[in-house]
């Protein structure tokens, strides 16, 4: 028996998310589609989001984009909470618990993001759609040769990013077959008329409309930053047939089975008989040849089982993997939404659960054959990327992507082996420890000039002073060179006795700070005329094993197990070490000054650069593929760019 199931509309869908590699990047868009994925979401039906915050700062770009992946998974988590409520219930009650979230994102000092947020959801049941919508996306619906501009329907005024209900009202209609719904970021309009979009969403399918808009962003002299694009089409599903099991009495199309069965069986018969001439063999045929047959069926199912039983062992660790990447996954979202919302302890507490998840998924799919495990393997891969991601966000991992070469010393037709680097106004200066020469480069001009200071005097450290770079050669002696190319050299008194225990030096308030670590002192020298006059300044066990010092009115001092300890007018008020992963296990060279936010610690073990906020702890991690050997850093005072020496490069880069 044929039982015909008709259905109700469907809807073809095709999306756009395009960010524009050669422009700046101050804005973030992305089309987001959720599918019922079980018999109580399908009563609700499937929801599609697209939305771009626009204007965004680059300290804000991913503030943004947490805003946008938020805002998406908050409304797809609501829609999809109750399935007691018909769809437009849960529409509404998604967009007023987004609302909840964005007023809280305001309160938060981001109202700027939500001011320039621009978002449109539509939710599809059956021939039902419904419609929600903030911002300047544009909407259109084409039906029998008519197009509608259906974002009319929502008042379009001005955000001040004050208001607690950005989505205020919702639009509702029937859907035909053959209509089509197209919805892009206002952006659409500088590569594609309207009246162009009627006349090819007018085509027999979508798909012209859909290679247009491609073709446009693919172009060089596109203007866009960032667009995001849907285009949905009706059509009605194909019937399918359900067959019935029949009674064991019933003809199937006609046919008696049994009957069917024996006559096959007495067809087999004769032409074995026919065949085989042994009276032997033609006495075992006498036998029924079904019993032949349940034999050969008995000796194939032997033969196969331990296959079918090795098979359904595979599918079922499968399934288990895909549970786990499943749940992975939400760890992962939800991991997401408590950074959102600042509570760090939570998002770790969630990313470790997913690593152990994840964990858990390596080693069930280590078993697998090779043969099976592919496409396990690469959704695994998937989620590690995800996490990796999620890794970087929590324990704030900037990866420096423009990384700009300043100079490579290597390339020289001379040796030079910098230890150090300086810089005073517009330039860059390097020094080393095997000779008297300066190495300077002109960051305007990008041309470089080697410095002849000395012919038997090194330089073990250096410092800047006023309009000066301050250089220490030997215990008693330091080299001052001007900004106007002429030096001196001034005397010290008492000595440092040995370089070699002068394990850094600073300058402050016109006074130069020398960290001597085999003595555990930190010394202080202030100008004379013709020699500078040092003291002790602080005194302290801990400056054992100490390796760089920086000053902004505290005096921070690093040592060689990672541990920074502060000093405030001689005396030692603080000794910590980072909260950060992985952690610091070797110290190395700091940078701060007045007025800056940020203590700045050089971790060349671990390829990277921390920026310690002073005031709240709050660490972020700068890390490049191309760091190899770090050496030094200088930073602007402005804290806006970063400069490192690194081996015989000198690389920049923003903060």
């Amino acid at each position: 028996m044929k039982i015909m199931n008709l259905r109700d509309l469907n809807l073809y869908f095709q999306e756009i998310v395009y960010h524009n590699p050669s422009n700046k990047k101050d804005c973030v868009c992305g089309v987001f589609s959720y599918e019922a994925l079980n018999i109580e979401e399908t009563k609700l039906g499937n929801l599609y989001l697209i939305g771009k915050i626009s204007n965004i700062s680059p300290k804000k770009q991913k503030n943004a984009d947490f805003v946008l992946n938020l805002l998406s998974s908050a409304i797809k988590r609501d829609f999809y909470s109750d399935p007691n409520k018909n769809t437009l219930e849960a529409l509404e009650s998604a967009l007023q618990g987004s609302n909840i979230y964005l007023d809280d994102f305001v309160k938060k000092g981001h109202k700027d993001l939500i001011k320039n947020l621009d978002f449109t959801c539509l939710a599809f049941v059956k021939d039902n759609i419904h419609i929600g919508q903030t911002g300047k996306a544009l909407a259109y619906l084409f039906r029998r040769g008519t197009m509608t501009n259906i974002a009319r329907k929502f008042t379009n005024k001005e955000k001040t990013g004050q208001s607690s209900k950005v989505f205020s009202n919702i639009a509702s209609g029937k859907l035909e077959e053959n209509d089509r719904i197209f919805v892009a970021t206002e952006e659409i309009s500088e590569i594609i008329t309207s009246q162009k979009v009627k006349e090819m969403i007018s085509y027999p399918s979508t798909e012209q409309l859909y290679e247009e808009i491609k073709n446009k962003l693919e172009q060089k002299n596109n203007p866009i930053s960032c667009l995001a694009c849907l285009i949905l089409e009706t059509r009605h599903k194909p019937e399918t047939v359900i067959e019935q099991e029949p009674k064991l009495e019933e003809k199937i199309f006609g046919i008696d089975l049994e009957n069917e069965l024996k006559l096959k069986v007495s067809k087999i018969d004769n032409k074995l008989k026919e065949k085989i001439k042994s009276k032997f063999l033609l006495n075992l045929l006498e036998y029924n040849a079904p019993k032949y047959l349940f034999m050969l069926f008995l000796f194939l199912a032997l033969l196969l089982s331990p296959y079918l039983i090795q098979k359904t062992s595979y599918d079922s660790k499968i399934k288990n993997i895909d549970n786990i990447i499943k749940r992975t996954n939400e760890k992962i979202e939800k991991s997401k939404i408590s950074l959102i919302y600042q509570d760090q302890f939570s998002a770790k507490s969630l990313l470790q659960q997913a690593n152990i998840l994840i964990a858990n998924a390596n080693n069930i799919v280590f078993d697998l054959p090779n043969r099976v495990k592919q496409v396990s393997e690469e959704n695994i891969e998937k989620v590690k990327k995800d996490l990796d991601l999620q890794k970087n966000s929590i324990n704030n991992i900037v990866n420096i992507n423009q990384l700009e070469e300043i100079v490579d010393l290597s390339k020289n037709t001379y040796s030079f082996n910098p230890s150090g680097i300086l810089k005073l106004k517009d330039s860059l200066y390097l020094y080393e420890n095997s000779s008297g020469f300066l190495y300077k480069m002109d960051l305007e001009t990008k041309q470089p000039t080697l410095i002849f200071l000395s012919s038997k005097d090194t330089f073990k450290l250096g410092a800047v002073k006023d309009n000066s770079i301050v250089l220490l050669s030997s215990p008693e002696k330091i080299y001052i060179y001007s900004i106007n190319d002429n030096y001196n050299t001034y005397l010290l008194k008492p000595d440092l006795q040995n370089t070699f225990n002068i394990k850094d030096v600073a300058e402050y308030n016109n006074n130069l700070y020398f960290l001597d670590s085999e003595n555990k002192h930190i010394l202080k020298y202030s100008p004379n005329e013709t020699y500078l006059n040092g003291s002790i300044w602080a005194s302290d066990e801990s400056l054992i094993n100490s390796r760089s010092i920086a000053i902004d009115g505290n005096i921070y001092v690093s040592k060689e197990n990672g541990t920074i300890i502060k000093f405030t007018q001689g005396n030692k008020i603080k000794e910590f070490k980072l909260n950060i992963s992985p952690e610091i296990i070797k110290g190395n060279q700091i940078f701060t000054k007045e007025n800056m936010k940020n203590l700045y610690i050089l971790d060349s073990e671990n390829k990277r650069i921390l920026a310690y906020d002073k005031n709240d702890d709050r660490i972020t991690q700068y890390v490049s593929d191309k760091f190899n050997n770090l050496i030094d850093l200088w930073i602007t005072d402005d804290e806006k760019y970063i400069y490192v020496l690194d081996n015989h490069l000198v690389y920049k880069f923003d903060i």
